[in-house]
């Protein structure tokens, strides 16, 4: 059973905990040793230049890193792949360094090439000089210079038009580690709704589940700006369900959802749905009033014993006192289905904060939900709990 006011509630698919989780995981990370190892298959295993230096260790003389830059320009071999990977973990001296990276970016040893494009990003804004550069060399079409690119572009902070247009571009590459890099330079970079909603639009119809992760949890930083691409996703049977838990994530700001939500609640039959259309209706909270008697129609006759218990968070958090009130009061007797009791009660607190007498039944049954050997009915206990408390102590 679903635990609906529990924040961290399980989603169906893929949802945004679970695509922090794989963002994390999988979009901010190199390729592997041996995806790597194809611009150059004898090289050995590049040093982790992401890693940050150890602050313990006293910081680099400019003595030392003259060393390692020469290292890093004239060198060869295994030596020159060291001691570029070195200049970028310790990131000093950019006035110094950054010119002989740039430099290095158009050397004809391809991994000397791309571990310098790498080392660049550790300096940040400091580098932002390289754009240029950067971008001919993401021209070439190497998926693993590709990938460094749009990875550096986001680190150098480079907001410039073209850079932008690189990015969304990359986005639809058919390489998914290139499309999850470019889709996090965009999140770092926040070039603003215009640019962003249609690069977002063409990740989510990629056929990778870690990039269409990405792009949702992207369209939930965006907020508002984002919602004519969260109706355009609502219609579409294959991100419905993304779009709805979008929405639930957004609240409020999602107000002009409320159309789309509605007609989707009316039309569709599936219960799971149903229930995750309930929840964005009610994070929208009072902007959703018009679908109430959709939802009082759900809180009475679902078959679905699990539907009812969302349709009655939602009439809560609608604040939809008048109409609903009636549903709910019957509801919170039902005492043989004690989640919708529970739920129902909590509702009519919620729509009448006045009324001590509802209260007490709701922290009654909050309090008896708490002790429940359901786990999903204890969190939700817990949760509506601290939601009443912190509606009493907001200002009136």
């Amino acid at each position: 059973m679903k635990t609906f006011f529990d924040d961290a509630i399980h989603r169906i698919g893929c949802s945004l905990i679970v695509a922090a989780a794989l963002i994390v995981s999988s979009s901010c990370a190199k390729p592997t040793d041996s995806e790597q190892a194809k611009a150059d298959p004898t090289a050995a295993a590049p040093a982790d230049a992401d890693q940050a230096a150890d602050p313990s260790q006293p910081a680099p003389s400019r003595e030392d890193l003259a060393t390692l830059a020469e290292a890093a320009t004239t060198g060869s071999g295994q030596a020159r792949y060291t001691a570029i990977d070195d200049l970028g973990e310790r990131a000093a001296e950019s006035d110094m360094i950054v010119p002989d990276l740039i430099e290095n970016l158009g050397d004809s040893d391809p991994q000397v090439v791309w571990r310098s494009v790498r080392a660049l990003g550790d300096y940040g804004e400091e580098a932002v000089a390289a754009a240029p550069k950067l971008r001919e060399l993401y021209a070439k079409g190497d998926p693993i210079l590709q990938y460094h690119v749009a990875v550096t572009l986001g680190k150098i902070g480079d907001r410039s038009e073209e850079t932008v247009d690189l990015l969304v571009e990359a986005i639809g590459s058919t390489d998914h580690r290139v499309s999850r890099a470019a889709l996090g330079a965009m999140k770092t970079l926040r070039p603003g709704p215009q640019k962003t909603v249609p690069a977002l639009k063409k990740a989510l119809s990629s056929d990778n589940h870690v990039v269409a992760a990405h792009a949702l949890e992207a369209i939930v930083e965006v907020g508002e700006p984002a919602v004519p691409l969260i109706n355009e996703m609502l219609k579409d049977p294959a991100t419905t369900y993304l779009a709805v838990t979008a929405v639930e994530e957004i609240g409020p700001a999602a107000a002009g959802t409320v159309p789309a939500l509605e007609e989707l609640l009316r039309d569709t039959k599936h219960s799971q749905l149903q229930i995750q259309v309930l929840l964005a209706l009610g994070r929208i909270g009072p902007a959703a009033k018009s679908a109430t008697p959709q939802a009082i129609d759900l809180l009475e006759n679902s078959k679905d014993s699990t539907v009812p218990v969302a349709a009655a968070f939602a009439l809560g958090s609608i604040g939809a006192a008048t109409e609903a009130d009636a549903p709910l009061r019957a509801a919170a007797s039902a005492e043989d289905k004690p989640f919708l009791s529970m739920v129902a009660s909590w509702s009519l607190a919620r729509m009448h904060p006045d009324d001590a007498q509802l209260k007490k039944q709701a922290m009654d049954k909050l309090t008896a939900g708490m002790k429940s050997e359901d786990p999903a009915i204890q969190a939700a206990a817990q949760r509506g709990v601290k939601m009443m408390e912190m509606q009493a102590a907001a200002p009136q």
